[in-house]
This record gives structure tokens, sequence and C-alpha cells, in this order.
């Protein structure tokens, strides 16, 4: 009996740690709960994620990936209006190429269907052009923006001189075409914001777009020479000597169409941020024979200037 007693006064006693630290850990857990349930209460009840201005100025500073179906515009082709025929059928600018290409006047020269570019696209280019913002309340926003952008499509034709009948190896000469333009897009939207206790507002855009394009310049290059395939001569034609009446020919476009872009703002101090972003655009250039709907697509650095008083003033 007496050492039975003594055994359950020795287990007494080595439980007593052990219960003493359960009662610490559970002390703990529920600290813990509170202190979670603290900053879940404290995170629910932040009303002020970032500063609010209710007027937002910017300047847009990206790169545009024009899509490149209406690049063939600017190929030569007989199918456009610019093309190379009006230089091909013309006796004097048919010898002025011949002479261009370094051939003689007995040279014959010719474009096989086959040897126009098919398959122009657009060199990526810069773009850059101004932002405003009115923001409704932290989450919901319009937007307006334009911007402008450059592009450049260029690929070469194949011309065959002094084309044979006969089983031989044609004299394949290539030469460039080259086009350029100017495209003005303005954005008229809607912004959705999702703002991060990070002070990052994380956004999605979605509004209409208006692009008016404007051809610069579609040549045709023989040797180092550089010829016009805007026929600004109308009828009459081309005639060194002469006095020639050149027409002041305008090619340009309005589209219409779609924008959708995501992006994030970063502030960066209470007058200035900054937001990177990315966006599609979907509209036709309408080019004379162009006049499908395409998309295209841009990255962009905005930089922001906050005006305007906030929400925590």
């Amino acid at each position: 009996m007496r050492t039975i007693l003594i055994i359950f006064t020795a287990l007494f006693i080595l439980s007593l740690p052990v219960t003493a630290q359960e009662k610490m850990s559970n002390s703990q857990k529920k600290d813990q709960n509170k202190t979670q349930k603290h900053g879940q209460k404290d995170e629910e009840e932040d009303p002020n994620p970032f500063p609010l201005r209710r007027v937002e100025f910017g300047l847009n500073f990206g790169a545009y990936f024009a899509n490149k179906y209406s690049a063939n515009f600017y190929n030569g082709s007989p199918e456009n209006v610019n093309r190379l025929d009006f230089l091909m059928s013309n006796t004097y600018t048919y010898r002025e190429i011949k002479t261009a290409m370094g051939l003689s006047e007995s040279d014959v020269i010719e474009i096989p269907p086959d040897g126009y570019a098919r398959n122009m696209h657009y060199n990526v280019a810069f773009s850059g052009g101004l932002f405003m913002r009115i923001n409704l309340n932290r989450k919901n926003s319009f937007f307006l923006q334009a911007n402008y952008t450059q592009l450049r499509a260029a690929d070469v034709v194949s011309i065959k001189v002094n084309p044979t009948s006969y089983l031989t190896f044609d004299n394949i000469v290539l030469e460039p075409v080259i086009g350029k333009e100017g495209r003005v897009m303005i954005d008229l939207g809607y912004q959705r914001s999702f703002p991060l206790r990070s002070r990052i507002n994380l956004f999605i855009q979605g509004g209409f777009t208006m692009c008016y394009t404007q051809v610069i310049k579609s040549i045709f290059v023989a040797g180092s020479t550089e010829f016009n395939l805007v026929n600004i001569y109308g009828d009459q034609g081309y005639q060194p000597g002469y006095n020639n009446q050149a027409f002041t020919v305008n090619q340009n476009a309005f589209g219409f169409g779609g924008y959708l872009g995501v992006g994030a703002g970063i502030p960066l101090t209470n007058m200035f941020g900054i937001e990177p972003g990315f966006f599609a655009h979907y509209y036709p250039t309408n080019l004379e024979g162009y006049p499908d709907f395409k998309p295209s697509f841009g990255l962009y650095l905005r930089i922001l200037m906050f005006f305007g008083s906030t929400d925590d003033e």
C-alpha cells in the first residue's frame, strides 16, 4: 500500500510541468488568435489603403506593336492604290529606274506577280502621349488619353532583269519598298481599381478608341534613288522637262474600335507616381483596301502627376 502511494505521488509531481506547459500553450494560442482577429479587423477597417486624388495627369511613354495587316498597303502591288505600275508603265520613270539600278538602256526589267512582298510588317515603334483620369472614388474612375506613334514598314520587291523564256536561271534583283505612317490614338473609357494595403493600385481599363492614320511616305528605292509611289501627277503622268502639275494627295483615314488595358499604380511621393501597363487596341486603320478590324498591342510606363485634394486631407 505504501509502495502504491509513493508511485501515485511521484506521477502527480511529474505531471505538474506538463499541465503548466499545456495551459501556457493554450494561453499563447488564444493571444495569437486575438492578434490575428485584431489584424483582420484593422485591415477591414482601414479606409485609406492609398492616397486618392480627384484629378490625375500623366505622360505616357511606351512601345507599340501594330498589326501587320495594313502594312501591305505599302508593298506596291497592283491591288494597292500606291502601285509600282505607275512607275513601270511610264517611259521616263522606267528609264530612270534602270539607270538607278546600274543597267543600260537596252536592258529590260519586269516584276513578276509573285515578286511583290505579300507579308510586310511594321517595326516596333515608340509611342507617347498625354493622360488624364478623374477618380469618382477609390475603385471607379474615368480616363482620357491621346497617344502618337510613327510606324515604318519595309520589304523588298523581286525584279527580273532581262527575263528569258527558255530554261535558265533568272537574274533577280531585290529592291526595297518602304512605307511610313503616323497614328494618333485617342482612348476614352472606364477604370476599375483594386487597391492593395501595400499602396500599389492594380487596375483594369476598357473603353472606346479612335485612330487617325496619316500616310507620310510610300516609296520604291532603286539603287540609292527614291521613287514616290503616290501618283501625284494624275492621268497626265510624269514628263521630265515639262511643267508638270503635281497634285496634293492626302492619304488618311479614321478608324473606330475598342481599348482594353491592365496596369499597376505605384505612388512615389505625394505629387508623383508611375504606372507600368499593357493594353490592346482593336480597330481598322481604314487605309484604302484595308478595312478589317485587327488587334494591336502596346506597353507603357506612365508618369503621373497628382493635383487636387485627397480624401485624407
